[in-house]
């Protein structure tokens, strides 16, 4: 079965792939200082397909992504491979559809020959009323998000959850301030809302991607029962919604670090259309060299 953690991975795998190189005569790699770097303009209602692939330390193609995007830049598909006996084997993968008015409405994604999972979203007068994470596994919901909206914004919501495994569902509650360009998301055990267990605020960039967030109160949801948590993330993002840098820690309960990661890419070689062709990515065990590629629609 494909973890929460694999499903992000394909996410950023696929974000990273948005810069790639067009095959053709004005691909040659240019020098950085002497070009413009290609803005979103340049790009939407054009690609239609990205691919990156990553290697070794001896430099030997180990892996690929591919990504195919509709003409107004919006995700259709994204595969990831393994290179085995010379091919490219598909691994993860994950499908986008969305309603009319260009809206998400599901992704669904998994291991390949294994029960996938889903993402669902329901809008109601253009404002998101429902999120539900679904397992084929399971048969069933293993979390729903029930929202209420006023004004555009977000008021209270109420969030099922329950593990594949369980019998057992976790109900919680949260009310929305907004003070400061924070959302302030106060989390309450009981549905009165009087027994607060956390606190999480949010600051989102003009597209409403999170760019900070901060985490703290009890967590009474998951196989190793109730304990406190501190969390704090900081996202930097492309112009055409890579993660160029992503930043999370964990505190204990006197504020004192207790995990700190850091992952971003670095791109090190552009073509003469202003489109990276080359980079670095680091933040694993190892830095990893990356090259990229994309076709345009005819």
């Amino acid at each position: 079965m494909i973890t929460k953690t694999l499903r992000f991975t394909l996410l950023a795998l696929t974000a990273t792939v948005v810069f790639s190189s067009c095959k053709g005569k004005s691909d040659t790699p240019t020098p950085t200082s002497n070009i413009k770097h290609a803005e979103r303009k340049d790009i939407i209602g054009k690609l239609e397909q990205i691919t990156i692939y990553r290697y070794n330390e001896k430099g030997q193609v180990v892996s690929s992504s591919s990504a195919t995007y509709d003409r107004q830049l919006r995700p259709l598909t994204d595969i990831y491979s393994t290179l085995k006996n010379g091919k490219f084997v598909p691994s993860v993968d994950g499908y986008y559809t969305y309603d009319l008015e260009g809206r998400l409405v599901l992704y669904k994604y998994g291991e390949v020959g294994f029960p996938r999972l889903e993402e669902r979203y329901t809008y109601h007068n253009g404002l998101l009323v429902s999120y539900e994470e679904y397992s084929e596994r399971a048969g069933r919901n293993t979390k729903t998000v029930l929202y209420t909206n006023d004004k555009g914004k977000r008021v209270s919501s109420s969030t099922t959850e329950q593990i594949e495994g369980s019998t057992e569902k976790t109900e919680t509650y949260s009310l929305f301030t907004y003070k400061e360009g924070k959302e302030i998301e106060t989390i309450f055990s009981d549905k009165a809302r009087t027994q607060k267990i956390g606190i999480v605020e949010t600051i989102y960039d003009d597209l409403g991607r999170v760019v900070q967030r901060e985490a703290q109160g009890t967590e009474i949801f998951g196989y190793g029962g109730s304990h406190k948590y501190h969390e704090y993330s900081e996202k930097k993002y492309g112009i055409f919604g890579e993660l160029l840098f992503e930043l999370n820690k964990s505190y204990d309960e006197k504020g004192a670090v207790t995990r700190s990661e850091l992952s971003q890419i670095t791109y090190t070689k552009y073509n003469a259309q202003g489109l990276p062709i080359e980079g670095i990515g680091s933040g694993g065990e190892r830095d990893e060299k990356f090259t990229l590629e994309y076709k345009f629609f005819k």
